[in-house]
């Protein structure tokens, strides 16, 4: 049985229970979904409507949560065994019990145990799960918060911390930290992927749109991010009549896979990383072998791999 043939919430039309911590304040709120974004990956996103005065904001939002059930690429990613409501009763179970909490403790303190995946139990299984999206979920959350110049400009605008309350299998109150779902609610952009401009802009904007998106990425590795996940999905096109020059705006989504300057040794272990990363010619090279002539990318050189790379 596939996990998405579970009782999925992720439904349009469906309404789901969310938290949202505003101001110190926690404030439940409903969220009924308007359409998803398929397939999932690591988190499952899709476009919710709220009705919170206090969030201060009017229309449809993105929700990203960070939910080891429909985590679809981590899943294929680590072979796991096919999802069951039976390894679900367990889990809920295992939690409960405290065996939960008892292997993630393990896990973190004892780096042996991380690569015995393939001994584990389908309770371990979901434990890993659940624990490795809720790094993902922090990652994301602190990036935004360090990218918060760039927020409604460069990225969109976030309320990074958002809960979908778990619940007993058997009892309807919400239990457990490690049943419980993280997850983002942003900015929603109305646009379309920076893949697919040729379907939607005219040629003579394609070298302008792709290096706002070479920029964008400049600017935020200027405030001490390494993102080793970039793709060019990770950019939304956005018309705008207030962009004279081009009528487009670029944003960029998707920070869950990144690392911070402060993780890196020194200023040339850094540099050395970025290049190697190379984040730009993620889109560069793509667009440029996409577009076929209709945008040519210059390497901008802003870091460049060391000498025993090419050895």
């Amino acid at each position: 049985m596939d996990r998405r043939d579970s009782q999925c919430p992720y439904v349009a039309g469906n309404t789901i229970k969310l938290y949202l911590k505003i101001k110190g304040e926690e404030l439940a709120t409903d969220a009924e979904v308007i359409r998803l974004f398929e397939p999932f990956t690591l988190s499952s996103a899709m476009v919710v409507r709220i009705a919170c005065s206090s969030l201060a904001r009017e229309g449809d939002m993105v929700l990203k949560l960070f939910d080891r059930q429909f985590a679809t690429q981590l899943q294929e990613d680590e072979k796991l065994r096919p999802w069951t409501s039976d390894i679900e009763r367990g889990y809920h179970q295992f939690v409960l019990d405290g065996g939960a909490s008892d292997f993630i403790t393990e896990l973190k303190n004892n780096g042996e145990i991380a690569h015995q995946g393939e001994t584990w139990n389908t309770c371990q299984d979901e434990d890993y799960l659940h624990d490795h999206l809720s790094d993902l979920y922090e990652t994301e959350a602190q990036i935004y918060d360090a990218l918060r110049d760039l927020q409604g400009h460069d990225v969109p605008q976030p309320v990074p911390c958002v809960k979908m309350p778990g619940f007993s299998l058997t009892d309807p109150k919400p239990v457990s930290e490690l049943i419980g779902v993280s997850g983002i609610l942003l900015q929603y952009i109305d646009g379309f992927p920076l893949t697919d401009i040729s379907h939607y802009t005219q040629r003579e904007q394609w070298q302008s749109i792709c290096e706002e998106a070479i920029q964008i990425l400049h600017r935020i590795g200027d405030r001490g991010v390494l993102n080793e996940d970039v793709q060019t999905r990770s950019f939304i096109v956005q018309k705008d009549k207030a962009c004279s020059e081009k009528g487009y705006k670029v944003f960029m989504i998707d920070f869950a896979l990144c690392n911070f300057r402060k993780d890196y040794a020194d200023d040339n272990n850094w540099s050395e990383s970025k290049a190697i990363q190379d984040e730009e010619g993620a889109i560069g090279l793509i667009m440029q072998d996409r577009l076929e002539g209709g945008f040519v990318y210059s390497r901008s050189n802003r870091y460049k791999k060391p000498a025993h790379y090419y050895e």
